[in-house]
């Protein structure tokens, strides 16, 4: 699967082998964790799970991987949240989203239907607006 979505043009990173969050995690556990991961992702792109990470955690992970970019986001779409509808999904990212923008989509269960009713939408509605999309290297 990693293979396919690289070759389809997008840029794969990694999110920690079990999604910790780093503010209740020893930093140590944290890097650990990544580097787990690291062997099953080639990639030099990190997006800490929940946005959380702490200081004395990127410094170690800048020690020991300098070639990793740590990849924050802008908007968070929500899709995630079962609680709320495709539509608020929507006007989240919408109402949120800009220029340089990074957006987080999520592919999970829990996530599908938002995800597949909102993706096309803010892609038609920011394509009409005249924005392009960069995968993030």
């Amino acid at each position: 699967m990693q293979r396919r979505v690289i070759n389809e043009g997008h840029s794969i990173g990694n999110h920690t082998y079990n999604h910790l969050n780093g503010w209740k995690t020893q930093k140590d556990i944290y890097i650990e964790n990544i580097n787990k991961a690291s062997v099953h992702i080639n990639s030099n792109l990190f997006r800490p799970p929940y946005g959380k990470i702490k200081r004395s955690q990127i410094k170690l992970l800048k020690d020991l991987h300098p070639e990793f970019k740590i990849i924050m986001w802008s908007v968070l779409s929500g899709d995630f949240d079962t609680g709320i509808s495709c539509k608020k999904c929507l006007k989240n990212v919408v109402d949120n989203a800009g220029s340089g923008g990074v957006v987080v989509f999520h592919d999970s269960e829990k996530a599908f239907n938002n995800l597949v009713y909102t993706l096309p939408l803010v892609l038609e509605y920011f394509s009409a607006k005249g924005f392009a999309f960069e995968k993030i290297v």
